[in-house]
């Protein structure tokens, strides 16, 4: 992901007036990342998933409410999310229509990006190996052909 794209991820996600500050990111496997943010008015934790697939559940309108891996042990993450958010006011977290889209925001990375509220507060980050600088720019993919059938299903 580029640096530049963040603004306009937290717009997409309705929080760019909120002024997250970025508190870092990590590589929780090989095909995710997580990348952090906190509220500096209440410490509230938001967290921006980066991923080839959103593991949910899709098909039988349930979400998941956590996200969790253990793949690198130094990166180990188990978050409960309070709420994922949406682009769009009438979407809440109940939709069982299976219209997903939005809640996926398609970062030039090509991954998938959904953006959640955790219920943990900000200082549960202390301790955890993040990156605090984002490369420059993030490596673009080959398959876009893949992606866009994604993105028109």
């Amino acid at each position: 992901m580029e640096l530049a794209e963040i603004p306009k991820i937290l717009k997409y996600y309705r929080v760019d007036g909120l002024n997250l500050v970025f508190d870092g990111f990590e590589q929780i496997n090989p095909d995710s990342s997580l990348y952090y943010f906190h509220d500096p008015n209440n410490g509230d934790l938001y967290a921006a998933l980066f991923t080839d697939y959103v593991g949910w559940g899709i098909g039988n309108g349930e979400l998941v409410f956590k996200i969790a891996d253990d793949y690198y042990p130094d990166h180990e993450c188990d978050w409960n999310v309070k709420k994922w958010l949406t682009c769009r006011d009438e979407m809440d977290e109940t939709d069982e229509s299976g219209d997903y889209e939005g809640w996926f925001y398609w970062p030039e990375c090509g991954d998938k990006c959904v953006f959640a509220k955790l219920k943990e507060k900000s200082t549960t980050l202390a301790g955890r190996k993040l990156e605090k600088i984002l490369p420059e720019q993030s490596l673009k993919r080959a398959a876009w052909a893949e992606i866009d059938s994604e993105r028109n299903r």
